[in-house]
């Protein structure tokens, strides 16, 4: 199976509830025991959403995309702003279909391409393909 996207997930503005931990490198000793009790937790979206209107969350099947990291069930985050360029790892609708893929030259010509041997590159010339970041 190709590596297609199963389902897009809304950006929420809320702060995920898991705790944020912090070190120091070269620190020695006991931490403080009220560090136990500091209530924090991580917003991703402050940390990695530039653009939140032109971005979305997808969730990967497939295998095509293992040999440059994406597993299936991974979630990835799309910012639909991001100018797609050649050797990106991005998002394609191409013929009603979601892909996963790395964006390249393949003899001289634009191509979606997977890391799994399997599956050959796919041809961009001639179809109606939309590239997202």
């Amino acid at each position: 199976a190709t590596t297609v996207v199963a389902t897009a997930l809304p950006l929420t503005s809320q702060p995920l509830p898991f705790p944020l931990l912090t070190g120091r490198a070269g620190f020695s000793g006991f931490p403080s025991p009220a560090q136990d009790y500091e209530p924090r937790t991580l917003d991703l979206n402050a940390r990695l959403i530039k653009h939140p209107t032109q971005t979305f969350y997808l969730s990967a099947t497939g295998d095509s995309m293992e040999g440059w990291g994406i597993f299936d069930g991974d979630l990835l985050v799309v910012d639909r702003s991001v100018t797609p360029r050649l050797g990106h790892i991005l998002v394609a609708m191409l013929d009603e279909e979601v892909l996963i893929k790395r964006y390249a030259l393949h003899r001289g010509t634009p191509h979606l391409c997977s890391a799994h041997p399997h599956y050959p590159p796919l041809p961009l010339e001639g179809t109606d393909c939309q590239l997202w970041g």
